[in-house]
């Protein structure tokens, strides 16, 4: 499986001025203060569960936007009716990106509960017709133009590698700097 790091660079390459980026996911949203990124970005570190329905606010605002969230399978696990939520709005603009690792990074790296979980079967079964599941930077970039393209809300299922000696920026935006970068 492919680390954090080049998925997110691959990720931040297909954005363009006009998306909006919302990760509540612990270590994207460390990351994320740290790269360049072409579109506003809402990064809040640790708040478990909230990127989807966030995203899903501002994509059913503003239709003019694409919008991609960035969840972790710890925090999917948290509040797996969003996926249904999403399917009944049904958002064109909105991509959830389900970050697969089976770990709660947040909190120190705890293994998921010993369960296989089908990732894609669950976005697919909360009635989301467009999902995917990719594992390296070439696949996702192809997966995100597909989901741009799909006319519905898309999932796209993210396998990475865990590593408990990777280095994640520690966190540091403010409220106020997280607010900055995310005029839209």
């Amino acid at each position: 499986m492919t680390p954090r790091k080049p998925l997110l660079d691959a990720l931040v390459a297909t954005l363009t001025p006009t998306d909006v980026l919302i990760s509540c996911l612990g270590a994207n949203a460390r990351y994320l203060p740290h790269m360049t990124v072409p579109c506003p970005v809402f990064a809040l570190c640790d708040s478990m569960g909230a990127a989807i329905p966030l995203a899903l606010g501002v994509a059913l605002q503003r239709p003019d936007r694409h919008v991609v969230a960035l969840e972790g399978d710890g925090s999917l696990l948290m509040s797996p009716n969003v996926l249904a939520t999403v399917a009944a709005a049904a958002p064109p603009n909105l991509t959830v990106l389900l970050w697969v690792n089976g770990r709660y990074e947040s909190s120190g790296g705890q293994a998921l509960p010993p369960v296989a979980v089908d990732w894609p079967g669950l976005a697919r079964a909360a009635g989301l017709r467009h999902v995917a599941t990719v594992g390296d930077p070439a696949a996702l970039r192809e997966a995100l133009a597909a989901a741009r393209r799909a006319g519905s809300p898309a999932a796209i299922v993210v396998e990475i590698a865990f590593d408990p000696r990777e280095a994640i920026p520690p966190y540091s935006e403010r409220p106020d700097e997280i607010r900055a970068r995310f005029k839209i």
